[in-house]
């Protein structure tokens, strides 16, 4: 699945860089892996920071010219020995999730 965003702010810097920032939901049936999303308005992205809400954390797998694959994770915490945050499940819902990544490229 692929979101296509356009940014809520997008502010070109002094050295030609382009700072945008995204809020998206996350897909109805997440897909293990990780999902994408493309910012139309940058050619190329080279760093991403991601939040999200309700609990989950994400993580930016890869950045592909101006698409980022984005990693859903929660935290397992019913367990006796508590780890890292691990992916969802495939099939997860998180429709109802709201993602905000700020990305720096041009």
């Amino acid at each position: 699945m692929t979101l296509i965003v356009l940014p809520i702010i997008e502010k070109k810097t002094d050295v030609g860089y382009k700072i945008a920032i995204g809020k998206f939901s996350g897909p109805a049936s997440y897909s293990s892996g990780g999902f994408t999303v493309t910012f139309p308005t940058l050619r190329k992205i080279h760093h991403a920071i991601i939040f999200t809400s309700k609990g989950y954390a994400a993580d930016i797998a890869s950045i592909s010219g101006n698409s980022i694959t984005v990693i859903a994770m929660y935290y397992d915490y019913d367990a006796a020995a508590d780890g890292p945050a691990i992916e969802v499940a495939s099939g997860t819902d998180l429709s109802g999730v709201e993602f905000t990544v700020l990305v720096v490229g041009e």
